[in-house]
């Protein structure tokens, strides 16, 4: 089952495969992590679009290190369920002017992200009115997926 997790990186999606017997002295070395909740769909639809958003993001990146004459080759950027927090991931050790870069290659990502349309709805939920009683649930039963995500939308429920 997919569920939100908490670990030493921040809020991830993990998934549980099988039960776990460990005590904590048996499970010492393992990494820790502490479910939040099981996964719902929203959070679903959420996670695929960061994956999408993050590896469109990070050909962005790679063409980045390219024009500055780096080497590195970046496997991955992974975003955590945050949308904040990002690990690069990439082909063995970065070299070491690949430090005083990692400032800019964030902020490439981060601009390759917002001017994403899924951005775009997430700020602005389904437009004007977006999560207010004139715009009752956004014309939708339950409101769109979107603003369930925002915790934007209150459709009113019928007497």
């Amino acid at each position: 089952m997919a569920v939100l997790c908490r670990t030493h990186r921040g809020l991830e999606i993990g998934e549980v495969l099988a039960e776990c017997r460990y005590t904590s002295e048996a499970s010492s070395g393992l990494l820790d992590a502490t479910i939040v909740r099981l996964s719902r769909p929203e959070d679903q639809l959420l996670w695929t679009q960061l994956r999408k958003l993050s590896e469109d993001a990070g050909r962005d990146c790679q063409s980045f290190l390219q024009r500055n004459g780096l080497d590195d080759v970046l496997i991955e950027v992974e975003p955590l369920f945050d949308g904040k927090t990002l690990f690069f991931h990439f082909l063995g050790e970065p070299g070491e002017e690949m430090e005083s870069y990692v400032e800019e290659l964030a902020t490439v990502y981060q601009k390759t992200v917002a001017s994403s349309k899924f951005a775009e709805l997430l700020e602005s939920g389904c437009g004007p009115g977006c999560g207010t009683p004139e715009k009752s649930g956004c014309g939708t039963t339950g409101g769109c997926a979107v603003c369930s995500i925002q915790g934007s939308c209150s459709s009113k429920k019928k007497k």
